[in-house]
């Protein structure tokens, strides 16, 4: 049997729950040995026994590992970012890569990807950078000092691999050589999310909104076109599930709710576990996430709580925003509206509302088909375990 093939992979953090899809995507490599390097880990459920950790010094002779990343959050973002401008974990962890020689540097975000350039290039390394959200055009809209971080980072990677064929041609217009970027689909383990037979009546809809409250997940718009449609759909429900992250965001949809009545159809959740998520998802009919660039070029690659819902066998509402066309089939697995448009959003909602049985039943099992065939974990892996092959295998 030949030798696995030994990969890092580099974080900023490790690892979040909103990143489970990255660690799912490390334990679906069997025929790789997974290492994992980051300036913070969290020892949640991600920090696998199975994967060796290169945990730095100072956080293992103090043995504080936080639970999650809301433990002292304040403190981990400081302990993260102190690393940009004090590489002091960077310089040890050179020494020992020197030592255990990995065959491929994996970076996930283009920042963990510029930050080890040039040691995987003093190393003679390989580096892979995955580019997810606003990594695509968020940071060089920063200024110069970006977009030449960009061109040095796309001069010096082995290859770079994106959420789809809009990302693609995003790095593309980037200047970065078309032959260098590999289209990794978001996925997930659809036998972690079963298949839920749900029967549709019309004239009733129950959504269901799950995700980070950000900007760029939309709430605002989700919240604007039910309130649109609740005029001509009474018998309708909206649930909202998650970390309340941007504060200021929270407070407007509090307002916008308190504003336009909506106490009645809206049901507020906090965080919940990903553990959760697939029995929760069974309480619902379609979900709902119109997603959309921030002003500051904010944008989502590909969320995989759309593919995750689709599992389960439940259409999806949203946008044409980035490469959510590749992960919701118009018309087949789901519904989708141009970026900020609440109106069609709205007439989206509408459509569901009064949807029968028999054409609900054609979306569903439609939305399972499309995220087995196209978005399994098992499959994506595959794809990576060539690319890091060939990254090996390629003449300097």
């Amino acid at each position: 049997m030949a030798d696995k093939i030994k990969v890092t992979h580099l974080f900023d953090h490790y690892l979040p729950h909103t990143m489970n899809w990255a660690y799912r995507l490390m334990r679906a490599s069997p025929e790789a040995a997974i290492s994992v390097a980051s300036p913070l880990f969290v020892r949640n459920k991600y920090f696998d026994p199975g994967f060796y950790f290169f945990t730095r010094p100072l956080q293992r002779w103090t043995g504080w590992f936080p639970p999650t990343e809301w433990t002292l959050p304040r403190l981990q973002g400081v302990m993260v970012r102190a690393e940009r401008y004090l590489p002091a974990y960077k310089c040890w962890l050179e020494k020992q890569l020197s030592a255990y020689r990995p065959d491929v540097l994996h970076a996930h975000f283009a920042p963990a990807g510029y930050h080890y350039l040039d040691m995987a290039e003093r190393l003679g390394i390989p580096l892979i950078v995955s580019f997810y959200g606003y990594d695509y055009e968020s940071l060089p809209a920063r200024g110069l000092a970006w977009q030449h971080r960009y061109r040095q980072l796309f001069e010096g990677a082995a290859a770079v691999t994106c959420a789809g064929p809009h990302g693609r041609e995003v790095l593309k217009r980037q200047s970065l050589a078309d032959w260098k970027i590999t289209v990794l689909p978001m996925s997930m383990d659809p036998r972690e999310f079963p298949f839920t037979p749900r029967v549709k009546a019309p004239e009733q809809l129950r959504l269901v909104q799950v995700a980070t409250i950000t900007g760029k997940k939309g709430f605002m718009d989700t919240l604007t076109a039910l309130n649109i449609a609740r005029k001509t759909c009474p018998n309708i429900q909206l649930t909202i599930a998650g970390e309340r992250y941007d504060r200021r965001l929270v407070q407007q949809m509090k307002e916008f709710i308190q504003a336009t009545a909506l106490h009645p159809v809206v049901r507020w959740l906090d965080f919940l576990p990903h553990r959760e998520l697939p029995a929760f998802l069974t309480q619902f009919d379609v979900f709902i996430q119109p997603s959309h660039y921030t002003p500051n070029r904010d944008c989502e690659g590909g969320p995989v709580s759309v593919l995750e819902a689709q599992a389960t066998g439940m259409p999806v509402i949203a946008t044409t925003h980035f490469d959510i066309p590749s992960e919701v089939l118009h018309e087949r697995t789901g519904l989708l509206a141009p970026e900020r448009d609440v109106y069609q959003l709205a007439r989206h909602i509408d459509r569901f509302y009064r949807m029968d049985d028999p054409e609900y039943q054609q979306f569903s099992a439609a939305a399972r088909r499309h995220v087995e065939m196209g978005f399994d974990t098992r499959n994506t892996s595959k794809t990576l375990a060539e690319l890091y092959k060939k990254v090996v295998n390629r003449k300097p």
